[in-house]
């Protein structure tokens, strides 16, 4: 009996540890098995069964019956407890201070209920795509790790730490970034990621920016004399003044005469940790820069906000297309196109943050959330861009958009200002004839319009290539057309052939885009065409004699700068009665027989000149009181 109960006793132990141990089968007729699977059955009467093992791989074997499930009990319970993962319990960097070039101590504690296998931490410098890997070494229940001096770098770094079981359940912790401090001769904006890899030209105006906290805020004198110049702007007063201490985060425009490119060393400092930075843009434009010493991705929503744009490419001026990076030592400009005071996020580098049950991984592809635009019909943007030898303009668009209205509104945004002579598409949303926006976006509710561009060039600076591009597709049935007043030509391929102005002028070039239906751009066409002078002519003055005023009529078959002066009979100018450019089209003066100093001339004869362009005409006019 003792026998007999020993060995029920001793067999009873033995079934309880390989159940625990491992999975098992049990086979039976009529009867299915499998482990880490468990399900409930339909009922009692199945001649089935299923149980679940507590461990390992699901195992199974095929039966003719229906399962019966064990769903509570013992073996649910401890099953739960060996399927979980380890839990990060902590994680830190014990250094109190960071510094370029000297290595990084970090400390880890994980807890699992299947004992911990093994731990490593994994580094990413500067966001970049690779990430370099270290074992943690082991000392109890803590966990440490050594981050070498060579990866603790000016772009600063992050890292998390990765555990793993005795049962290859894994689980990583959340990332890690701190302050590094770097020293005087770290910093150069003359290195591959930089705006100015091959450093700032000679004699350009260019918009810079200092990434890092700056001791002081202060621009260390190193390599820089008297031969250069900063510049801020003043939103406000809308005047440019030379700042005395550089801001994290602000651009700033910089002309040097140093005779070479050169590249900025501004001293010591803080590399910021690499985590979301909040940047606040004022109603208006505004002058930023990036923070980080790496390049980060900015995408904003086109009608809330215009750009960023970056100033100057190679040695020619002028502004870009928007971009979708900022790269440190660059600076850009944003206009906030709302009324408020609004915050953007920048982050060097996007990251799947996980708590300790899951995956933590890195996003290669970076990006900046932002809420998705909204669809609308008829909705469409051209970007126009504008190069001649020694400026550009790149930043110019039209389109139909949702949150736009016909006329000025908050879609149509001002040139941006200019520091120096340039070349730009002006844009005229408004009834008034002014070619002051960089944008001219309007209703969807139209299909049908026509908008007024110029080519104004600040300098002689020929000939100037202006393109169109497609940013959002227009309808099928949309159709796009250029009509070019100077020439009197219309170019219904417009989008695939550009224009090529081949005068050099400092006058306005003016042009119309007529984008419709075909029927409505054909007859728009048409009708422009037939409204224009063909040819400079000057009336006579009505009435003639005159008493009080009299008329001058006259005639531009393009756009001209137009001088008409009035002279008595010894040629003393005696009244100027316009001096200015004007568009094409039939105008008209009144002359009120004042003169310069707003006395009345007396009575006599005087002579009318007219002056556009090459023109000179001359018409006598009686004055008779």
């Amino acid at each position: 009996m003792n026998n007999a109960m020993y060995r029920i006793i001793l067999l009873f132990f033995l079934c309880t540890q390989i159940m625990i141990g491992q999975d098992y089968q049990m086979r039976m007729s009529g009867f299915s098995s499998m482990s880490n699977n468990s399900s409930y059955s339909e009922g009692w009467w199945d001649d089935g069964v299923q149980i679940k093992g507590s461990l390992g791989a699901p195992v199974i074997s095929q039966s003719t019956g229906a399962g019966v499930g064990l769903t509570s009990g013992f073996w649910v319970v401890t099953q739960g407890f060996y399927t979980q993962p380890p839990t990060v319990e902590q994680f830190i960097i014990m250094d109190d201070e960071l510094n370029v070039g000297e290595g990084v101590n970090l400390k880890a504690q994980f807890s699992d209920f299947n004992g911990i296998l093994s731990a490593r931490i994994y580094v990413n410098i500067g966001g970049a795509d690779s990430v370099i890997s270290f074992p943690m070494e082991r000392s109890d229940s803590t966990f440490t790790a050594f981050i070498p001096d060579s990866l603790v770098k000016i772009q600063n770094f992050i890292v998390s730490a990765e555990v793993v079981d005795s049962l290859s359940y894994a689980a990583r912790s959340t990332y890690l970034s701190a302050p590094v401090r770097f020293g005087a001769d770290d910093p150069t904006s003359r290195v591959d990621d930089s705006a100015y890899p091959s450093g700032v030209p000679d004699e350009k105006w260019r918009l810079v920016s200092f990434p890092g906290e700056l001791e002081n805020g202060k621009l260390t004198s190193k390599g820089l004399s008297e031969k250069h110049i900063f510049y801020s702007r003043d939103w406000e007063t809308n005047e440019w003044f030379v700042p005395d201490t550089l801001y994290l985060g602000e651009a700033y425009w910089f002309k040097h005469i140093y005779n070479k490119d050169i590249d900025f060393t501004p001293g010591a400092g803080v590399s910021l940790p690499l985590e979301s930075y909040d940047m606040e843009l004022f109603p208006g434009w505004n002058f930023i820069g990036n923070p980080f010493f790496v390049s980060v991705p900015i995408v904003l929503d086109q009608g809330d906000f215009n750009g960023p744009y970056s100033y100057g490419i190679d040695d020619k001026d002028g502004w870009s297309e928007v971009v979708s990076e900022m790269q440190p030592w660059g600076g850009y400009l944003v206009y906030n196109n709302t009324d408020t005071l609004q915050t953007i996020e920048l982050k060097p580098t996007s990251l799947v943050e996980a708590n300790s049950d899951t995956a933590f991984s890195l996003n290669q592809n970076r990006q900046i959330s932002k809420l998705p635009p909204r669809v609308a019909m008829n909705s469409w943007r051209l970007r126009i861009s504008a190069d001649s030898e020694n400026y550009f303009d790149h930043n110019n668009y039209i389109g139909r958009d949702f949150r736009s209205n016909e006329g000025l509104d908050r879609g149509d945004i001002y040139e941006p200002p200019m520091i120096d002579g340039h070349l730009a598409v002006g844009l005229s949303p408004e009834a008034d004839g002014g070619y002051y926006h960089t944008t001219d976006i309007r209703s969807v509710n139209k299909t049908n319009g026509v908008w007024d561009l110029r080519i104004l060039a600040g300098k002689k600076d020929g000939p100037v290539d202006v393109q169109f591009h497609s940013v959002k597709e227009t309808p099928e049935n949309i159709v796009v057309a250029l009509v070019d007043l100077q020439s009197r030509t219309p170019y219904r391929d417009i989008m695939e052939t550009g224009i090529t102005i081949a005068e050099k002028s400092t006058v306005g070039y003016d042009m119309k885009m007529v984008i419709g239906e075909e029927d409505f751009v054909n007859n728009e066409i048409q009708r422009i065409l037939d409204g224009m002078p063909t040819q400079y002519s000057l009336g006579y003055n009505y009435p003639n004699p005159f008493n009080a005023n009299t008329r001058l009529d006259y005639s531009l078959p393009v756009r001209s700068h137009v001088s008409i002066r009035l002279y008595n009979m010894l040629g003393q100018e005696v009244a100027v009665l316009v001096n200015e450019e004007q568009p094409y089209g039939n105008r008209y003066v009144v002359w009120d027989g004042l003169n310069n100093q707003g006395s009345a001339v007396a009575s006599g004869v005087y002579l009318a000149e007219f002056r556009a362009g090459s023109f000179l005409a001359t018409r006598k006019m009686i004055l008779m009181k």
